[in-house]
């Protein structure tokens, strides 16, 4: 029937369910007096059974077997001193039977309470020793097994569970006696405790950690005084070795998280004892190579060697914050764990105070990064000077030069910067760690480097027209790999918001600069272009030849003849299309200044200051009227293959210069009714500069009318100058900058020729001259190559 029915039927006659309950206990008395009296045979049975499958494949599987009969004989003894203790200690009731089973003759009625006590103990004393004897060899076994954790969850998973089991299987015994008799102050008497697997466990495992990775770094240490080489060597040798050992202890957190732990039961929190562990001994072997927390030693360090410690540091964080997310908001503890390894537990050692421990962790975590820190910057200050360096040397070194099969001419410039700028990013990307701050640090300093470079070596290559444009289309394509290292980072490597803008500004920086050098490159061909015409005509323009037989303009012909040769025979093979097109765009106004230079330089030469140059002025204006025409033809028809000439009038700008002076020398040879303040405003609106403009007026007077010019200065030092339009201040200076291609500017050119002039004006103001030579010092006009 059903127990509790039974149960309800007998709660009217208490005697006999008193009775019944009796004959039940007495069952259980005489069972457990069974398994009392067979204590040493069971702990003989027991120690044969770890004997007998000891280096076999079930020795785990045993010790947890035996483990669980073992911890029934602890609990059976224990409950027997704590029962009888309590027992004799308040009613005294048997006490008899305990003396005469200890083989005491004392009368129980004369024993005091410690007598007693005593006497139970003596009573249990050969069992005790026997199976806590027992319990010590059963937790040497489970020590040993544990000490080599990690060969066991990497080859024998389900052996190192069985010792854990173990382990756990005293530790609940432990804990349900404690619950059992925790309100009862009676046993407080008993001295018999559970063996004490845990804490030995855990810090048997602590211990073992510990020296895993001192035994690590004790063999690099040998090893390397083992190397029968210099002292420098060796050092270099200890550290590199230092930092892979350190990365092969911190990779077996892996196995730690996925072999391990799996093992183990939550509240071992292995995963932390490892860290702990590791993080302690990493971090003190680390900061003996570098010189402390100081990083003292980081200056001697090698490149390569400051960028594996950022590298490994990096590496380390990373695999701490995956471990434990939580340490990433963690505040950094006071703390300090520089001397031995923290102390990391608690509860007499059986419980892991994780708390201490990631704060160890956080510790070494926190103190490695601000080592990172120091060893980050001497390493960009160190890539900073190799790839300054290394380009300096690769500008500076001859480069071959290739020419495609439609002629475009290149060098191996591009080739040889960023074969090794690829090489060395590759270098730093594959030793650094996935969305490194450092690495987006270190191709910043390579980018911000190269723009340094190509800033004070551009014009090293401007030799000559192959040279000039074989380097604008070499800073093209510069620019074009340049595409392809960002590219080829973005697919590889893990870019946030912030570092992607980062790199994209320098980047940006970088590719305006070779795309403005490769322009500047492109339209600095033309010096070269004019050095032959101007040693074929600029000494015969303007001469008795030139005014009375050159009726067909031969000297502005054999100009653009010579621009046309060179258009078609090498610029438009030589360079880049879009480059070719830049440097036509340079050929208009570099033609305009060379012919005003050559009046300039004509009336420079002229002695004479009562006669002008030409035999008949009015022919001779007429021819210059010609060459004008001449050239000012050939580059309108240029214009309707090229748009950029016609669509920003570069054509009518530039060339009305040259109408602006031809209408200044009609005014001054009387062949023109034009006003002359009127003429002079004209020309002053190309040149800009008050000061200029009288110069120049004065010498375009001298070559046809040297009587007027003290006139004409006279004239110019009335208000209608003064109050005509200028130029900003700024011009002065605009002339030095590097993207300012010298020689298309009237303006500087004018500078340049009035600074050299040895021509004495007439000029009766010298207060007027002294302005205009303060005047000319104001200009920058030094830099870039030579006009």
């Amino acid at each position: 029937g059903d127990p509790k029915q039974n149960d309800y039927l007998l709660s009217g006659y208490p005697k006999l369910r008193g009775a019944i309950n009796a004959r039940k206990n007495l069952t259980r008395i005489f069972r457990e007096l069974d398994f009392f009296a067979q204590i040493p045979s069971t702990c003989t049975r027991l120690r044969e059974d770890l004997s007998a499958h000891e280096w076999s494949a079930a020795e785990y599987s045993t010790i947890r077997a035996v483990s669980l009969e073992h911890v029934e004989l602890e609990v059976l003894l224990v409950e027997a001193e704590a029962g009888l203790k309590v027992k004799l200690g308040t009613s005294g009731e048997g006490m008899e039977v305990v003396l005469k089973s200890s083989g005491a003759s004392v009368n129980s009625k004369d024993m005091n309470a410690d007598e007693k006590l005593k006497a139970v103990d003596d009573f249990l004393s050969s069992h005790v020793k026997n199976v806590w004897s027992l319990g010590k060899e059963i937790r040497g076994r489970v020590l040993y097994g544990i000490g080599n954790a990690f060969d066991l969850a990497l080859n024998n998973p389900a052996g190192l569970v069985a010792l854990v089991e173990a382990v756990e299987i005293y530790e609940a015994a432990a804990e349900q006696y404690q619950r059992k008799h925790a309100d009862d102050i009676r046993y407080e008497m008993c001295t018999l405790k559970f063996t004490n697997m845990r804490q030995d466990a855990l810090k048997q495992l602590y211990e073992d950690f510990g020296k895993r990775g001192f035994e690590v770094f004790s063999n690099i240490h040998m090893q390397a005084a083992d190397l029968v080489v210099s002292e420098e060597e060796a050092a270099n040798t200890q550290f590199t070795s230092v930092l892979k050992g350190a990365s092969e202890l911190i990779s077996e957190m892996d196995v730690v998280k996925y072999d391990m732990k799996p093992c183990f039961p939550p509240h071992w929190s292995i995963e932390v004892l490892w860290a702990s562990s590791v993080a302690y001994v990493c971090s003190n072997n680390i900061l003996q190579q570098i010189g402390g927390p100081e990083g003292n030693n980081l200056t001697e360090l090698s490149l390569g060697q400051l960028l594996d410690l950022v590298g490994w540091i990096e590496y380390f964080r990373q695999q701490i914050y995956e471990t434990f997310p939580n340490l990433a908001n963690q505040e950094t503890t006071e703390k300090t764990f520089f001397d031995t390894l923290p102390d990391i537990f608690v509860d007499s050692g059986k419980t892991l105070d994780v708390r201490t421990a990631t704060d160890s962790i956080a510790w070494a975590s926190d103190m490695m990064w601000e080592v990172h820190r120091k060893a980050q910057e001497e390493f960009m200050v160190r890539i900073r000077s190799q790839t300054e360096e290394f380009l300096k040397n690769v500008y500076r070194a001859q480069h071959s030069q290739h020419t495609s099969s439609d002629g475009l001419l290149t060098s191996s410039l591009a080739e040889d910067v960023f074969s090794l700028i690829g090489l060395q990013i590759r270098t730093i990307r594959d030793s650094l760690t996935k969305g490194s701050d450092a690495f987006v640090l270190a191709v910043c300093v390579v980018f911000m480097q190269l723009r340094s470079r190509q800033l004070e070596s551009r014009d090293i290559f401007l030799k000559d027209l192959e040279s000039a444009c074989a380097a604008a289309n070499d800073f093209i394509r510069m620019g074009d790999k340049c595409e392809e290292v960002m590219a080829e980072i973005q697919r590889s490597y893990e870019l946030d918001e912030k570092s992607s803008t980062m790199l994209d500004d320098c980047l940006s920086e970088l590719l305006a600069l070779y795309n403005q050098d490769a322009v500047f490159a492109a339209q600095s061909c033309h010096p070269f272009i004019f050095e032959p015409i101007s040693e074929a005509i600029s000494y015969r323009l303007f001469n008795e030849e030139w005014e009375q037989q050159l009726t067909s303009n031969q000297h502005a012909v054999t100009l653009v003849k010579t621009i046309e040769d060179f258009m078609k025979n090498d610029l438009e093979s030589y360079l880049d299309s879009i480059l070719y097109v830049k440097s036509i765009d340079a050929l208009v106004p570099a033609t305009v200044v060379f012919y005003v230079n050559c009046i300039l330089a004509k009336s420079e030469n002229h002695k004479n200051n009562k006669e002008g140059i030409f035999q008949d002025p009015a022919r001779a204006l007429n021819r210059m009227l010609g060459d004008i025409e001449v050239m000012k033809l050939y580059f309108n028809d240029l214009a309707s293959d090229m748009p950029t000439l016609s669509e920003g009038e570069v054509i009518k700008k530039e060339f009305g210069i040259l109408t602006a002076i031809h209408q200044c020398l009609c005014c001054a040879a009387h062949v023109s009714d034009a006003d002359i303040s009127d003429a002079i405003l004209g020309l002053h609106i190309h040149i800009g500069d008050v000061n200029l403009t009288r110069r120049c007026v004065a010498d375009l007077w001298h070559l046809v009318a040297p009587a007027d010019e003290r006139d004409v200065w006279d004239l110019m030092e009335g208000g209608f100058l003064e109050s005509a339009p200028q130029n900003p201040p700024e011009f002065k200076t605009s002339a030095s900058n590097r993207l300012e291609v010298p020689g298309l500017r009237l303006d500087i050119m004018l500078v340049k020729f009035y600074r050299k002039t040895k021509r004495k004006v007439q000029c009766s103001k010298a207060s007027m001259i002294e302005k205009i030579n303060i005047s000319l010092n104001d200009w920058v006009v030094e830099g870039n190559i030579a006009c």
